[in-house]
């Protein structure tokens, strides 16, 4: 979460950066006059460590808190202090100062919001070298020819390149050194705390892993000091760890720069792994809570869906018991009108004219048609009601047995029954699959009387988990652009006059296939024929 300041607050946290940054870079000056100086074959390096708490300043809170902390401490005029002898060349580290307080400032800032590798710590490092190689390679000598200056009588009117270089070299060492222990310092919470930065979970531990370290190499190295001195040096007193030798402080020093830039790799490891084992933590958290959400949605769903579907199976049964009742009781009246209709036909025949004659025959006949679509309509609704008998069947006993019952019923017609392969044992309800081949066979027979022949070819092809029918016939067709609107109660594509019928065939067929858990479908060309298709499920008793 991004921290919001008022203008008051924000006013107060700038207040308390001059503040800081000012005291840290007093504290930088005068501990210039505290650097450590070391000799060794004729070679001196100056570490002014001062110098880092302007240069974290810079780092923590960019450019701006960085020169003020330089500036205002006067610590930037530490060469002419430390390097009195360079006179007005030492102009040259003063601005290399401010060059590096300005390129690892701005990097600080930038490395908040971005990784890219150009701002990272090391590499603008490197670029701060290249830069303070070329100012000191084309500057210093140029200055140092203005020497003596009023303050130093003494100083260098002539320095070798070479030693120019060895100026330079040195301190980039010095420096970069710096920015490692800058680098690592950093991490540290109680350092962060004075700089009022952000510190993750994953830091908690950093100040003891580092201390932790630096003591070890320390206590390391003092103890290898300690048996070179008293068994191969034969010193027997402390007198080396009071006035110590160059190479002793030397030693002590590299010990201690090396072990706490290890310090500074470890801290950074132990952080990245404790602050990946929080995220890793709080994920899992949010993995957990998210499941339980997708669990209580689901719960809630499910019992949504189960809700629905109990009030859409009692609409269902309802609008059932509905049409049952219905087609029922509308068989009476209609029995009653043919009823009295056949009366008046044989008590009143002679007495009535043709027209009236011709209308009670027309009135019988619609009652007749309606009377066979209230059964059509009562044995759809017993369908959908019954459950499944399952049982194995031989399908082209069935098929041949309804054939022949339609041949009987059509002896006048010439018609022939080919199956094309041999039908696989299928396991199905046998009374309600018998209906299903009589609804397709009868409407073969129907739409292909006007053919010399009726020719009906009967088909199956298994696949991994369905047994595929077809029944093909020579009959009338129709277009397919229609052929959505067949499987639907009522639903022709034929006038009545043509063709007898009342749209419930194919819907039943349907409901069956669909009861198996199958599908259906069918095919056909216009004065060509038509196939319909169903596909029955493999049952287990099958197998």
């Amino acid at each position: 979460m991004n921290r919001r300041y008022s203008p008051m607050c924000s006013k107060k946290l700038n207040i308390y950066k001059c503040i800081v940054s000012i005291a840290l870079g007093f504290a930088g000056f005068i501990g210039i006059f505290y650097s450590t100086r070391f000799d060794f074959n004729g070679f001196s390096i100056n570490f002014p460590w001062s110098i880092i708490l302007p240069m974290l300043v810079s780092l923590a809170w960019g450019v701006r808190y960085g020169i003020i902390s330089i500036t205002l401490s006067l610590i930037v005029l530490y060469p002419f202090i430390l390097g009195s002898y360079n006179g007005w060349a030492s102009i040259v580290p003063s601005v290399s100062l401010c060059l590096w307080i300005i390129i690892h400032g701005i990097g600080g800032q930038k490395r908040l919001n971005t990784n890219k590798y150009y701002y990272n710590i090391y590499f603008l490092q490197f670029i701060y070298i290249v830069f303070r190689m070329l100012v000191y390679v084309i500057f210093f000598p140029v200055l140092i020819r203005f020497n003596p200056p009023f303050w130093n009588a003494a100083a260098y009117t002539h320095v070798d390149m070479e030693i120019v270089l060895l100026f330079a070299v040195k301190g980039v060492i010095v420096e970069s050194i710096f920015i490692a222990i800058c680098d690592t310092l950093l991490l540290l919470p109680f350092i962060r705390r004075i700089f009022r930065l952000k510190s993750s979970k994953g830091a908690v531990y950093n100040t003891r892993v580092m201390a932790a370290l630096v003591a070890f190499g320390l206590s390391f190295m003092l103890i290898i000091t300690t048996v070179q001195n008293f068994l191969i040096d034969k010193t027997y007193s402390l007198q080396w760890l009071i006035e110590p030798s160059e190479k002793t402080r030397i030693t002590f020093f590299l010990t201690s720069i090396l072990f706490f830039i290890m310090g500074g790799i470890t801290v950074r490891f132990v952080q990245k792994m404790l602050e990946t084992q929080e995220a890793l933590k709080l994920s899992e958290k949010q993995t957990k809570h998210a499941l339980e959400e997708i669990k209580l949605l689901n719960d809630e769903l499910e019992q949504r869906v189960n809700d629905r579907t109990a009030e859409l199976q009692s609409a269902v049964s309802e609008l059932e018991e509905f049409s049952y009742t219905i087609s029922h009781d509308l068989k009476s009246p209609l029995r009653a009108i043919e009823g009295y209709s056949k009366f008046l036909m044989e008590d009143y025949g002679k007495a009535l004219s043709k027209e009236a004659d011709k209308m009670l025959c027309s009135i019988q006949e619609i009652c007749q048609d309606m009377i066979i679509l209230v059964n059509k309509l009562l044995e759809y609704s017993v369908m959908s009601k019954g459950g499944l008998s399952i049982e194995l069947v031989r399908p082209e006993r069935i098929i041949e047995a309804v054939f022949r019952e339609l041949e009987a019923a059509n002896r006048h017609r010439n018609m022939e029954l080919i199956f094309q392969s041999e039908l696989p044992q299928i396991a199905v309800d046998k009374v309600l699959f018998k209906q299903v081949v009589a609804n397709i066979l009868s409407n073969s027979v129907k739409f292909s009387r006007d053919r010399e022949q009726t020719k009906i070819i009967v088909d199956c092809h298994t696949f991994d988990n369905e047994h595929v029918f077809s029944f093909k016939d020579n009959g009338v067709g129709f277009d397919m652009k229609y052929s959505g609107k067949l499987f639907g109660i009522f639903q022709r594509l034929h006038r009545s006059q043509d063709f007898e019928g009342v749209g419930i065939g194919l819907a039943s067929i349907k409901k069956i296939i669909q009861k198996h858990g199958g599908r259906v479908w069918i095919e056909a060309v216009p004065d060509a024929g038509t196939t319909v298709y169903f596909a029955i499920p493999i049952n287990r008793y099958e197998k």
